[in-house]
């Protein structure tokens, strides 16, 4: 009879060459310890240390658990932790506009719980070319750039990276330090969360494009965020962020530690659903998400759990705690494209059996496939890429775009013309990541060549190389995996 481990294992590498991801890491805990922690890796992956040596005990230099990922927007509930620090210690309130301590910032009517629940209204993205790839801007120049606010604050969920780089300002004003040394002296030390930093403080692994049709890979770059990085920017390990949701549900190890970070009736404070995900729109099917004060309350069915996800370009990250149980699991992968989420590691860590040996959700492997002849003769009708990422573009007869993409549970939304909006641009008016969003097509010599959606950058061929893709493509293009790409 296979022991936990071995089928924590076996799902983990399973899932990594389903999902066709170079390395994906896992770690699972409980009553404040971790308790598994494995790594499963394509043979030809291998994971440098800051000096570019290989980590001792790799298999052939291959990464270890203890090699670092970027997390993405698990910085967020990070930010959050060391905002509430702020308002227990009276230095600022969760109803405060947050131009009473921001005067420069975007929206300055929203407050801090709009800002922390994502009800601000602003935009999801910084304004300027794609920033995950090409770099954030600066404090002055995100105060300048004119971050759009679609709604009124408090009006609806929308997600927005640009607010809580507002929430790392205000942190960095208040303490007179920059958002990561704070959470390094006020988070990150006290929990034992020795392998997490803004940048990797030991060793990491590289994030790659892996090409949908082929086996071929593509560098992503790892740029400077500056006044974005509160949105996204930290390092971590599986281990590292295990401890962290230990934390959130009040299962830490040392609990003089955990209270002297934030109280544990704060903690609970951050998990209280308080807005709807409701990405599906109207015509979609049961919610099953929430957003609390920088967190994500998910229930599958009756398993409840807080944390968060994470995407950059060549990372994903998922973190999700058992509110009942205290059970953590955290999955890290180096693929743009995804490895899906922590649920079957979850159920399987928590003795479902049948989560444990169901199907794993299949590559993303995807065959170019035309749409019915009127919709290809609309000109923007038919496949575009999100990086590697597929996505399906349809135009109906009202010339509605509708732009969603092929993977299983992928954003989605649909397009249109709004009433005084700008000549030859489309806004989101149903459902997905880009409601309120801007779709704009970009062409060359009368026809279509780039899709510009919420600043995003889609081509016809993934990082098609003909198109300005910000952050620029790997110099040597798609190409074979190994040592030498």
């Amino acid at each position: 009879m296979n022991s936990l481990g071995d089928v924590l294992t076996g799902l983990l590498e399973r899932t990594r060459a389903a999902r066709r991801v170079p390395a994906l890491s896992a770690a699972v805990g409980r009553g404040g310890e971790v308790v598994w922690a494995r790594v499963a890796a394509a043979p030809w992956t291998a994971g440098p240390t800051t000096d570019g040596a290989p980590a001792d005990g790799a298999p052939a230099g291959g990464p270890t658990a203890e090699h670092a990922f970027r997390i993405g927007s698990i910085t967020k509930p990070m930010i959050a932790v060391a905002v509430l620090r702020l308002v227990s210690e009276g230095h600022a309130a969760l109803a405060d506009p947050i131009g009473r301590h921001l005067p420069d910032a975007p929206a300055p009517d929203a407050t801090i719980r709009h800002l922390l629940t994502h009800t601000s209204g602003l935009q999801a993205e910084f304004p300027g070319p794609w920033w995950e790839r090409h770099g954030g801007p600066t404090w002055d120049e995100l105060a300048a750039s004119g971050v759009e606010q679609l709604w009124d604050p408090g009006e609806q969920y929308h997600y927005s990276n640009p607010g809580f780089a507002m929430l790392g300002r205000l942190v960095e004003v208040v303490r007179g330090a920059s958002w990561d040394k704070v959470l390094r002296a006020e988070l990150w030390e006290p929990l034992g969360m020795t392998a997490t930093g803004r940048v990797p403080v030991g060793p990491h692994v590289d994030g790659y494009a892996v090409h949908p049709d082929a086996d071929l890979v593509h560098h992503e770059p790892v740029p400077d965020y500056r006044a974005a990085g509160p949105a996204g920017e930290v390092w971590s390990t599986p281990s590292d962020l295990v401890r962290f949701g230990m934390w959130l549900v009040g299962r830490e190890a040392d609990r003089d530690a955990g209270e002297a970070v934030l109280p544990l009736e704060l903690r609970r404070q951050l998990a209280v659903p308080r807005v709807v995900v409701d990405d599906a729109g109207p015509a979609g099917g049961p919610w099953t998400t929430a957003h609390g004060l920088g967190v994500r309350v998910r229930q599958d069915g009756a398993v409840r759990t807080v944390g968060h996800g994470g995407s950059v370009p060549g990372f994903t990250a998922d973190l999700r705690a058992d509110v009942t149980t205290g059970a953590v699991v955290a999955v890290c992968g180096s693929s743009t494209a995804g490895f899906g989420d922590g649920t079957e590691l979850l159920a399987a860590f928590q003795g479902d059996g049948a989560a444990a040996a169901g199907p794993v959700p299949g590559e993303l492997r995807t065959e170019r496939q035309r749409g019915p002849d009127g919709l290809v003769r609309a000109g923007i009708a038919g496949t575009w890429y999100w990086g590697p990422v597929p996505f399906d573009v349809r135009v109906d007869a009202a010339g509605r775009v509708d732009l969603r993409s092929r993977n299983s549970g992928g954003r989605g939304t649909l397009f249109d013309v709004v009433p005084g909006g700008v000549h030859g641009e489309l806004r989101g008016v149903d459902g997905g990541y880009w409601l309120g969003e801007r779709l704009r097509v970009v062409e060359a010599d009368g026809a279509p060549v780039t899709l510009d959606v919420g600043t995003f950058h889609f081509t016809r061929a993934p990082y098609d190389s003909g198109t300005a893709v910000p952050g620029g493509v790997d110099g040597a293009g798609w190409h074979r995996p190994g040592r030498a790409g």
